[in-house]
């Protein structure tokens, strides 16, 4: 094991990620985690994506025990699904020293095998804790390693090593708190590292359909196609998704979301309807990346457009409120995060660009009115919303984009 271990303080690293504006679920300030080289010729490093940010952000690694010298990394991908991310340190910054580490893609995790975390939990670097795979789990569509061995803040993104195959065999990406951590296994990443060596976008398309729930996990078969589905989707309520047509079959959902990477159009697949096994080509709905993301920051807050996959077209507005600085012009205004912007001046807008456009074109200290979509907490339930009329003095208008 000592070598094993002597190869990980080689291929680990530290990163460190500093946002002003979080987008989605992304947090303001600075944050510490690890990663590891994957592709030592590429300058590639594996991390959450919890780690690396999907909103603007100044990414960083630094090796060693150094903490004066951190080097600026690219994101090339950013999969808040999976949680993981693939940094880029240009080659020449890449130390002779480092190594890459084995990736256990094909390695199958037994309930019961010995594993090792490894990464800077607390700030405490290259530290080793050791356990046993407690069960392989399925939370949601995501399936996960349950581990025992100690997980703290900043082992984010740190190898778990087999101790059996001393291969990588996925990433720590979170705690229960209760002495058990959760590891993503690396049979559901490697497709995604492979697509990005091959020039392919590997981010996960959607099916079109809610899956039925058992327990705290979704299973293979279809409760109904989304409401924005076309009428004729060929996914119907009670069917039972096996696998890929010719291929084995899928153990859960998470097998046939990894299924779906790259898919750009459709997918066919093997399908049990009322019975009778039957092949199917479902049309899938591209996934815009989360680096491309886009939002407009005016008067100390950020807006943002909402994405859910299911969202019907109607009359709700698209642009949504996600970010306040404290004491700024917003705050004082009486907008709160969560308002959904309906217009501005009477002006509906769908998208940020647009907004980002007309606001731009309108003078520092301008006052706008902005009629605001607020979730109701009233006792009567007549409607499920407020509208308000809220007026802002307009101030440090800019379009921020996530990959910057």
């Amino acid at each position: 094991m000592s070598a094993m271990l002597r190869d990980a303080q080689n291929y680990t690293v530290k990163v460190r990620s500093t946002v002003i504006w979080p987008l989605g679920a992304d947090r303001f300030g600075t944050g510490q985690g690890t990663g590891f080289f994957i592709d030592k010729g590429r300058g590639w490093i594996l991390t959450n994506a919890h780690v690396a940010q999907s909103s603007p952000a100044t990414v960083e690694v630094a090796f060693g025990d150094a903490e004066s010298v951190w080097l600026p990394v690219e994101r090339i991908y950013v999969d808040n699904h999976l949680d993981v991310a693939v940094l880029r340190l240009p080659p020449d910054k890449v130390p002779t020293t480092a190594t890459q580490a084995r990736l256990g893609c094909t390695q199958k995790v037994v309930q019961g095998s010995p594993v090792v975390a490894y990464g800077h939990p607390r700030e405490l670097n290259f530290t080793a804790t050791r356990g046993i795979v407690s069960s392989i789990r399925t939370l949601g569509n995501q399936e996960y390693v349950q581990l025992d061995a100690s997980l703290n803040p900043g082992n984010s993104g740190g190898a778990l090593l087999s101790v059996d195959a001393g291969q990588v065999i996925g990433i720590s990406t979170a705690t229960s708190g209760g002495g058990l951590g959760f590891a993503v296994p690396m049979r559901h990443v490697c497709p995604i590292i492979d697509s990005l060596k091959n020039g392919l976008d590997p981010t996960l398309p959607n099916l079109p359909v809610y899956w039925l729930r058992s327990a705290t996990s979704e299973t293979l078969t279809v409760a109904r196609a989304f409401p924005n589905a076309p009428a004729d989707y060929p996914l119907k309520g009670g069917d039972v998704v096996l696998g890929l047509a010719g291929g084995p079959r899928f153990e859960g959902v998470p097998d046939l979301m990894t299924a779906l990477r790259g898919r750009q159009k459709s997918v066919r697949l093997a399908v049990r309807r009322n019975g009778v096994e039957t092949e199917i080509d479902a049309p899938v709905i591209a996934s815009q990346s989360p680096l491309m993301k886009e939002a407009v920051v005016v008067s100390g807050m950020l807006i943002d457009e909402q994405d859910m996959a299911d969202a019907e077209a109607s009359s709700m507005p698209a642009l949504q409120i996600i970010h306040i600085k404290r004491g700024e012009a917003a705050e004082l205004a009486g907008l709160r995060v969560g308002d959904m912007i309906d217009d501005v001046n009477g002006r509906r807008f769908d998208t940020v660009r647009d907004l980002h456009a007309w606001l731009s074109a309108r003078p520092d200290g301008e006052s706008v009115k902005l009629l605001v979509r607020r979730r109701a907490f009233s006792a009567s339930r007549r409607t499920s919303a407020d509208y308000l009329r809220l007026e802002v003095a307009l101030d440090d208008v800019t379009l921020l984009q996530a990959r910057r």
